[in-house]
């Protein structure tokens, strides 16, 4: 397998480039061949997982139904030191 050397690669391309690699769980060079391979028309891009099976049964939350449910659990988050005597 042949090795390759990237130079002078700017900031802002390297801060992407990890940035994904993180949310996606893989070495920065993983998805640097990754993304050559797909470029070049060598490989397809793998399909990202079906996340919405389910939507039909159990729905979806926004961002004020998250503030809703946060704000009404929000005193479990408290201790109270008597209930621990």
């Amino acid at each position: 397998m042949k090795s390759l050397t990237l130079h002078a690669i700017d900031d802002q391309l390297a801060d992407q480039i990890r940035l994904r690699a993180s949310e996606m769980s893989i070495s920065m060079n993983e998805l640097a061949k990754r993304i050559l391979a797909e470029g070049l028309g060598i490989k397809t891009p793998a399909k990202p997982p079906h996340r919405d099976d389910f939507v039909c049964f159990c729905g979806t939350w926004d961002e004020s139904d998250l503030a809703a449910f946060n704000d009404r659990v929000a005193d479990m988050e408290t201790v109270n030191a008597e209930d621990w005597r």
